[in-house]
């Protein structure tokens, strides 16, 4: 599936919910997590090069780091609207494999997944 399905904005969205979910346990950001990241948001976006990948997430984890941006619950809603339900699983799953890619899924992990998805639930499809 390409990026036509979400906007830039919500693309950038995504990326934050991803590493919200990666950084949320210990204010660390794995490099498994880190790899996951990539290769799920070049599944996203298909011609994504790796360099430009980088750049997408390295954006993201500086406004995360900086506490420059929305939290997770606020990012769900405000993309929620254009996602559709098969969307909205697939970002669960995403966030899902994000969370386990160091081996471990934490509380604070799965507490923050847990909170995209009622968030998600709150908001229906445009359209």
């Amino acid at each position: 599936m390409s990026s036509g399905s979400l906007s830039p904005i919500d693309l950038h969205r995504l990326v934050l919910l991803y590493l919200a979910v990666a950084y949320e346990a210990d204010d660390h950001f794995d490099p498994a997590e880190h790899q996951t990241v990539l290769r799920i948001l070049r599944r996203w976006v298909p011609g994504m090069t790796i360099p430009e990948a980088n750049t997408v997430v390295d954006t993201a984890l500086k406004a995360l780091r900086s506490g420059m941006t929305e939290g997770p619950e606020t990012l769900a809603r405000a993309m929620g609207t254009s996602l559709t339900p098969e969307l909205r699983r697939r970002v669960l799953s995403n966030l899902g494999q994000v969370a386990r890619a160091d081996g471990y899924l934490s509380v604070n992990e799965a507490r923050v997944i847990r909170r995209v998805r009622a968030a998600l639930e709150t908001v229906s499809v445009d359209g």
